[in-house]
């Protein structure tokens, strides 16, 4: 199954098309922890099994030189390389250090580059605490809230809770970011229905946290039903929680992705046409611990459709090769092509019609109402109402939204 030949003004592999070029790069194929919701590695796909299952100083050499080619040819000025696995910290630091190094040497000097990591913070230790301040890494920990709710899917593989490894690992790096700013760690949670995220808005807040994330568990519009229909909605109301503990605090240093985009459509001259832009400003491109590349893994939930992609090895293929891959321009056309469901609805603006996995669906490909269409109804309603409550004028939310404040 593929998307429909589409045309866009927007193509990856003509110069000056691309600001930041993100390379999420699978240094560990495997990870200490059995996460049950865990896009990577429980649902369905199976292939990081078949690769190394960390990757090699040779390799990374030779993606760094690939890049340095690739984005010079392309015009592209920024490169953010962010660590990923399974779980980056099942590597040694020193052979950390020494891939940040070969990235540094290869682009460092040419180039706006950046190094960041997402772990889940259980194997910190002092040798990598010093790997992350040598390279200036910006750091994510994932950890869902406190201890019942984290330990309700993050688990290791002996069914073990990973809660105070974690906590610990937010408190240590807190801490050393006294020091060395860079080392203050943000949080990503996978949001559930059954968690009071006030309580765990103020839990993070009391662990010094104040860059948070937000993600929708992963899920296809075939998921679609009357139940996911009632957690969509819980989900929604659990992120008003949320919105309104931030709200409460009134601290602009703390940065939630989901509040700040929303108010984004809030301020005046906010909002503009669908469609894509002329430089596009962050296009994210996955790398593996084998060597080869691939578009953004974060689309697995819709596997019939990601599964048929395939792969790109960097030693047959330069940067712009790749981006002339029909898939990458396809895909941001249907990221700026709201689905005809959505066709009416007050909320099209913030929402765009949802990501992009959580939208696809066997029979109808990329063309579905979001699986979670109510959570965005139910945030976007909540906010608006919030919002006039506290004296925002109702008039432009009238003007922007339409008549109804409710879902």
């Amino acid at each position: 199954m593929s998307l429909a030949n589409t045309s866009t003004a927007w193509d990856p592999a003509e110069p000056d098309a691309i600001q930041c070029l993100q390379i999420v790069y699978k240094i560990a194929e495997r990870c200490n922890l059995n996460c049950s919701y865990c896009y990577y590695y429980n649902m369905g796909d199976d292939t990081a099994l078949t690769r190394p299952a960390r990757a090699s100083l040779d390799t990374s050499e030779a993606l760094a030189q690939w890049l340095a080619e690739g984005c010079r040819e392309l015009g592209i000025p920024q490169v953010h390389i962010a660590f990923h696995g399974g779980e980056p910290m099942l590597m040694r630091a020193s052979e950390f250090a020494r891939i940040c190094g070969a990235f540094e040497r290869h682009l460092g000097a040419k180039f706006d580059l950046r190094f960041s990591i997402q772990t889940n913070g259980t194997l910190l230790t002092e040798g990598w605490i010093e790997a992350l301040r040598q390279y200036r890494v910006s750091v994510g920990v994932s950890i869902d809230g406190m201890r019942a709710d984290h330990d309700r899917y993050r688990l290791d593989h002996q069914n073990r809770s990973t809660f105070e490894a974690t906590e610990d690992a937010i408190e240590r790096l807190v801490a050393e970011s006294a020091t060395s700013p860079s080392m203050m760690p943000g949080t990503i949670s996978v949001l559930d229905q059954q968690i009071d995220y006030a309580m765990t808005y103020r839990y993070l807040r009391t662990l010094g946290v104040r860059t948070m994330h937000f993600l929708l568990p992963d899920r296809s519009a075939d998921d679609a039903s009357a139940l996911v229909e009632v957690e969509a909605e819980r989900i929604g109301n659990g992120l008003l929680q949320l919105f309104r503990a931030w709200l409460e605090e009134d601290n602009p240093d703390v940065d939630i992705r989901f509040i700040r985009e929303a108010l984004a459509h809030f301020e005046m001259g906010a909002g503009d046409a669908l469609g894509p832009t002329e430089r596009k400003k962050n296009q994210v491109l996955v790398a593996r611990s084998d060597g080869s590349v691939a578009i953004d893994d974060s689309l697995i939930p819709a596997l019939d459709w990601y599964s048929g992609v395939g792969d790109f090895p960097i030693t047959t293929h330069s940067l712009r090769e790749v981006f002339s891959a029909p898939v990458f321009a396809q895909i941001e056309e249907a990221e700026h092509t709201l689905p005809e469901a959505c066709a009416g609805c007050a909320w099209t603006e913030p929402c765009r019609g949802g990501d992009l996995e959580n939208r696809f669906a066997r029979a109808t490909g990329f063309n579905n109402p979001s699986v979670y269409c109510r959570t965005y109804k139910t945030l976007y309603a909540g906010i608006c109402e919030t919002l006039v409550n506290n004296g925002y004028p109702a008039n432009q939310v009238k003007a922007r939204f339409g008549e109804l404040l409710h879902a």
